[in-house]
């Protein structure tokens, strides 16, 4: 049996209204099912009635047993219960004992219903700031009133008004994702390094990739960032590449769920207004799928051919990280830097990815792990074959033992800053190397080490896609994805 989304309407809403946004928040090949609230006395949908005296508990009562019902008849396999509205409040009355994995409540509150305590699925409440109906304070007090019972919730404020809007989607499914789906999620690489082929850098060539992409199953596609790469690099193995921005967008506009991804771009190239300009830029025209990987970077002569400070990329790349926030949500926003002064500068229109596209530091140092405790939300380590940490100037990584050291250390560097739960990690797959060479040769190696990584609790990898056409590179991204599907 396929996973499931069980949606559930708002009041005087339809089924088919929440089959619409169930569809956009499930995970891929997900089922959504979106049944139809009885009619209240005045023939209008409702999941349960109130009056002077509050919540009827009766027929509160009845629509819990539905859906408690209808979670038991699906649970064979992963089951998410998300409600708007009133169907928010349903879902977050559902007993503990729930046969759900999760449960997401979008403008959610509680009744005055006797609420059961204990710990449930983990619960997802988001409110608008906007929303004349339910006001964001309600939402709040349901997060507050759950944990206080138990539960273990996670609570967003977003902007907009009463309604599932495009924040709201983008926040709903990257948290399903990640907190319900399990499966391995791949970032495969766009081929725009290779310039000098005329299909990888036009926009029908990315464009039909991305498309390609999507539909095989990967979760992201990435692109690198060499704006100014000096020549002794190139021969020595280096590469160009496209602007990331700009050759993210031409993927953007031909999918429809697939992510955006960095991997990385160099903040401390740019001046941060006109970095937060374009990457929010992407993640508006996207409809809110960017991931912004970052890391301070390491080719000295790129840093002096762009007037940046190679020596202190690690500091500029935390100031703007900690700018980009803020650049990202207020108004009449004044700040200095290295190079910068803002008197009063408001700069629309902001992600629609709340607080913020979601952030992914990469480096295998320690303070690569500090700024993705304390300013990110994902840690990228990389490999480092043959010593090439001496180039990339970070730390070594080897083989599945450094990476599992460095896991523990992430929880160390993370109970160290205050954060309890240390971020995901996203890694490249030590055999993926050896696989580009030889794909019968390396599969054997290349699959046993994905399912590895999954019993790390690693599940989010990078796959750069070889080939020489787009046929080529279409192929071996579907031979790659058939690998990462494959692993439980």
């Amino acid at each position: 049996m396929s996973p499931t989304l069980i949606a559930l309407h708002g009041h005087r809403d339809s089924a088919e209204s929440a089959r619409q946004w169930g569809n956009a928040i499930a995970p891929r090949n997900w089922e959504v099912i979106a049944p139809s609230a009885p009619l209240d006395a005045a023939g209008s949908p409702s999941w349960f009635e109130t009056g002077p005296r509050g919540v009827d508990p009766d027929t509160l009562r009845r629509s819990v047993d539905e859906i408690g019902s209808l979670c038991s008849k699906v649970a064979d396999s992963r089951v998410v219960v998300a409600g708007f509205s009133q169907g928010a409040a349903l879902a977050l009355h559902l007993a503990p004992g729930v046969r759900a994995d999760a449960i997401v409540a979008l403008s959610g509150f509680l009744t005055d219903a006797e609420l059961e305590t204990g710990q449930g699925p983990p619960t997802l409440i988001t409110s608008n700031r906007g929303d004349e109906v339910i006001p964001g304070f309600l939402s709040g007090d349901a997060a507050d009133t759950l944990r206080a019972s138990g539960r273990i919730v996670e609570s967003r404020s977003l902007d907009g008004s009463h309604a599932v809007t495009p924040s709201t989607v983008a926040q709903a499914r990257d948290w399903i994702e990640e907190t319900a789906d399990g499966r391995m999620r791949a970032s495969l690489g766009l081929p725009t390094d290779k310039v000098h082929n005329p299909d990888f850098v036009s926009g029908a060539g990315i464009g039909r990739l991305a498309r390609h992409f999507e539909g095989i199953g990967a979760a992201a596609a990435f692109v690198t960032d060499h704006p100014a790469p000096d020549d002794r690099w190139l021969a020595a193995g280096g590469h160009q590449a496209l602007e990331p921005t700009v050759a993210l967008t031409a993927a953007a506009v031909t999918t429809e769920r697939l992510k955006l991804h960095t991997h990385i771009y160099v903040l401390a190239y740019r001046n941060p207004f006109l970095a937060a300009k374009a990457l929010a830029s992407l993640d508006v025209v996207s409809g809110g799928r960017l991931i912004l990987g970052v890391a301070a970077g390491y080719l000295k002569a790129e840093f002096a051919a762009l007037g940046s400070n190679f020596d202190g990329r690690g500091s500029e790349l935390e100031s703007s990280l900690r700018l980009l926030r803020r650049i990202w949500s207020e108004p009449s926003l004044a700040a200095t830097g290295d190079g910068f002064e803002a008197r009063s500068v408001t700069a629309l229109p902001h992600p629609v990815q709340q607080p913020s596209p979601p952030i992914w530091v990469g480096g295998n140092t320690r303070a690569a792990m500090r700024r993705a405790v304390t300013l990110g939300d994902v840690w990228c380590p990389f490999p480092t074959p043959g010593g090439l940490e001496k180039a990339t100037r970070t730390a070594p990584m080897r083989d599945l033992a450094d990476l599992s050291e460095a896991k523990q250390r992430l929880q160390e560097v993370s109970e160290a800053n205050g954060r309890a739960t240390a971020p995901r990690i996203c890694f490249s797959p030590f055999t993926h190397w050896a696989w580009t060479q030889d794909h019968e040769a390396g599969a054997p190696a290349l699959l046993r080490e994905l399912n590895e990584l999954a019993d790390m609790g690693i599940r989010d990898v990078v796959l750069p896609v070889p080939g020489t056409s787009i046929e080529e590179v279409e192929h071996n991204a579907s031979v790659l994805m058939e690998m990462v599907l494959s692993v439980g």
